[in-house]
């Protein structure tokens, strides 16, 4: 007698390789890179852009950048909701934690006070988004205004300027006490590894590991997919859809946090404009990588794939002179329809069987 269960479909390599949701990012990524590959050796630009460290630190370092929002974006998505307001949130952390340094804060607390900060916000949006039943998209709209007036306001108000210049509070003191620069070795990565990148470059890395084994190990990463893909009948079977989808929320905001303290510590000031479009960049990666844009389907991976498809493209244009740059916004246009037809296509031959 044969111990299979015959109610069981039995899925082949191929079929299940084709069923990732990161299917159509890979396919996107080879061609990118082909493409520019290509175009940089025409132009003569090829080391200048895959050799040469100064070169390859302007496409990873954005990748990073762009992939750590683009995580917190995943999720979302997978949940079946949007943030559109997590490019704001870059702003208001990098204010909020340059206006606590200039007031006198120590720097570990005023780190700490910010990801309150931004972790509370995240909790009013998540709660507005699942109490009222109003869509993300608006919700999270009117946030991304608020947020940056907010954070305007706030400079304007105490200090009657917009942009916050904080290096000296972030200079080692002369005559001892708290030195700023311990906190620079341990939270910002400061000369990390001896290698030439900034610190959203190892956060990106460890986030990476850590949130994709979540989503994929963990009964917290089932429930995040039986959130965006029936929440009715997840609630029938005992997943707290509301607490997964605020804790979403809460984590988005807390990435922006970290990008905003990140730009403030490494440039020391802080720019009402900081993280413009990002949300936009970091939807656009979750798109390509494969999330859903009705929930219940993607991947962190692809996500991360999606964030690097979208900084080679926006540096590589760069390196090739015969090319206006104005193009990158309409390859990028043409990445995420793509991705959109390919990534529902795959959805369709998966459910189909």
């Amino acid at each position: 007698m044969s111990g299979t269960d015959e109610r069981i479909r039995q899925v082949g390599l191929v079929q299940s390789f084709v069923a990732r949701p990161e299917l159509g990012s890979v396919f996107g990524l080879a061609i990118i890179v082909i493409t520019f590959m290509i175009m940089t050796s025409i132009s003569g630009t090829f080391s200048a852009m895959w050799t040469n460290p100064i070169g390859i630190q302007a496409w990873v370092e954005l990748a990073a950048f762009v992939g750590i929002l683009a995580i917190g974006a995943s999720l979302l998505m997978i949940a079946g909701e949007f943030d559109l307001s997590i490019g704001a949130n870059i702003a208001l952390a990098g204010h909020s934690f340059a206006l606590l340094l200039i007031f006198g804060v120590p720097v570990a607390p005023a780190i700490l006070l910010t990801f309150v900060e931004l972790a509370f916000l995240g909790f009013i949006i998540g709660v507005i988004v699942v109490r009222t039943g109003l869509p993300s998209f608006i919700v999270t709209l009117g946030f991304w205004f608020a947020s940056r007036g907010f954070a305007v306001f706030l400079s304007q108000t105490l200090l009657n300027q917009s942009r916050l210049s904080v290096k000296p509070q972030l200079k080692a003191p002369a005559g001892g006490g708290e030195d700023p620069t311990i906190i620079d070795n341990l939270f910002a990565f400061d000369k990390g590894f001896g290698l030439p990148f900034d610190a959203e470059v190892y956060y990106f890395a460890i986030l990476v590991i850590m949130v994709a084994l979540m989503l994929q190990k963990s009964r917290f990463g089932n429930w995040i997919y039986a959130a965006g893909g029936d929440p009715t009948a997840a609630r029938a079977v005992g997943v707290p859809v509301n607490r997964v989808k605020i804790s979403l929320f809460m984590l988005s905001a807390c990435l922006a946090c970290l990008l905003g303290v990140l730009t403030v510590m490494t440039s020391g000031a802080s720019d009402p404009k900081a993280g413009d479009f990002r949300e936009l960049h970091a939807i656009a990666a979750a798109v390509i990588g494969g999330c859903a844009l009705t929930g219940g389907y993607g991947s962190v991976i692809g996500a991360v794939l999606g964030a690097f498809i979208f900084a080679i493209a926006s540096r590589g244009i760069n390196f090739v002179p015969f090319i206006d740059n104005n193009m990158f916004r309409v390859m990028l246009g043409l990445l995420i329809l793509g991705a959109a037809f390919l990534n529902q296509f795959l959805r369709n031959r998966v459910l189909k069987g």
